[in-house]
């Protein structure tokens, strides 16, 4: 098994902790493991594929929108969209703050965070279908 997938599954893992521990709180947290279990997961397919997509977040972003000049390894569309979407929920998630109570944060945050949910499952998918092997 690839270390970017050992990491993904390790994000997955502590995901998995927060959620059993602590039922209704650090959805915050719960979404950026969410964006760096996908991120690794891009990083084991391009592993996979032999291809450098880069070191950071730009390089990576440059590398794999199908919009970008001669990306490295372009996704389509769709899959590029919910990477996106990933990384804006985390760096919210990350950036934002809070600014109002944190009841009110942690209702907003877990809106966010079943977004993630479902934008991390569609991205999956599309990366086993392009030779991701997540096992």
């Amino acid at each position: 098994m690839s270390r970017f997938l050992n990491q993904a599954n390790n994000n997955l893992e502590f995901h998995n902790c927060l959620c059993e521990n602590f039922d209704h709180k650090f959805y915050d947290w719960r979404i950026i493991t969410l964006f760096y279990t996908a991120i690794h997961y891009l990083k084991a397919l391009a592993d996979i594929k032999g291809i450098d997509i880069g070191k950071n977040h730009h390089e990576i972003n440059k590398n794999i929108n199908p919009k970008s000049y001669k990306p490295s390894m372009g996704l389509s569309g769709g899959a590029y969209k919910e990477y996106n979407s990933l990384l804006q929920y985390s760096k919210n998630a990350r950036y934002e703050g809070i600014d109002t109570d944190i009841e009110t944060y942690e209702l907003i945050k877990k809106v966010d965070y079943e977004n993630s949910l479902r934008h991390l499952d569609n991205f999956r998918k599309y990366l086993i279908s392009k030779g991701l092997k997540t096992e």
